[in-house]
């Protein structure tokens, strides 16, 4: 069989062989030749799931970050979470949907997750439950701790009025932050809160890279769910966590028209350099049809 030819089987039997593969919820991009796979930044390798849980150690962190409104990164954080308690692998799972106030109810289901409402746990409805139900319900019946990580709302707007408890890191990062909370709030936030509005997401970050330091299980591996700015190794909470902690950043990805992984890579920032150390793992999959959410502002 010619190398060309022998490639294309490959290729064809890994994207057969996905768990999911016929079930991408996504609308766009659901037959292109990225999805499903995943690609190490480093070496520009592609891999699979169990490689990939092969190549972590114990006690680290994976840290996954998604696109809150994509169903098929909710899909894939589902099957990571029992890929990893199929191998006894799973330690704690973290959730940046759930502050850690929640944490006592979290801990009275541990191991009853098929059973457990979004009341139960008194969970915050500005997070759908139907996007996160699955996640919640697997981490709870497998791993040996779900952490409530962000933090709770009384703290926010404390630190909106006094500052963030450890401060910022460096004038780019700052610069680069509030020019993404201006974007992301459709340029309609007044300028003149955006030092605040910075100082709650520092806040938040510093909170949730504490909660993980805390619920480390040492001889597992841990997976802590967040969007995607907040798992960047670059902008969130990696750059708040002890040096000594393995981390590693997988980005659920969603396709475009690009055939080339490393052009899914964030673009650097003006004036902001560590951009390319933003995730060691890009995971790719079909995309939602395009909404301009900022069209009523406009």
């Amino acid at each position: 069989m010619m190398p060309r030819l022998l490639n294309a089987v490959c290729l064809s039997l890994l994207l057969a062989s996905l768990p999911i593969g016929a079930q991408w919820l996504a609308p766009e991009h659901q037959s292109h030749p990225l999805v499903g796979q995943l690609w190490y930044s480093a070496d520009n390798q592609f891999t699979d799931l169990d490689e990939l849980i092969d190549r972590l150690p114990p006690g680290s962190w994976l840290l996954v970050g998604e696109l809150h409104d994509n169903p098929d990164h909710h899909q894939l954080q589902t099957q990571l979470i029992e890929a990893l308690a199929a191998q006894s692998r799973l330690g704690s799972v973290a959730f940046e949907m759930a502050t850690s106030e929640i944490q006592p109810e979290l801990d009275t289901w541990l191991g009853r997750g098929q059973d457990v409402t979004p009341e139960d746990l008194g969970w915050n409805q500005g997070w759908g439950w139907s996007r996160y139900e699955a996640q919640v319900r697997a981490a709870l019946d497998h791993a040996g701790r779900v952490v409530g990580a962000d933090l709770p709302r009384d703290a926010q707007r404390k630190a909106y009025q006094t500052g963030s408890p450890e401060g910022i890191l460096d004038h780019a990062h700052s610069e680069f932050m509030k020019a993404l909370l201006f974007s992301s709030h459709c340029e309609q936030l007044p300028r003149e809160h955006l030092d605040n509005m910075l100082q709650v997401q520092l806040a938040r970050d510093q909170h949730m890279a504490q909660r993980l330091a805390q619920y480390r299980d040492k001889d597992k591996v841990n997976v802590f769910i967040a969007g995607a700015i907040h798992a960047h190794r670059d902008l969130g909470v990696p750059r708040w966590m002890h040096a000594s902690i393995p981390v590693k950043v997988v980005l659920l990805s969603a396709l475009s028209e690009s055939t080339t992984a490393q052009t899914y890579l964030p673009v650097p920032y003006p004036g902001f350099p560590l951009a390319q150390l933003s995730a060691d793992i890009l995971w790719f999959t079909p995309a939602n049809t395009p909404q301009d959410y900022c069209a009523a502002f406009k």
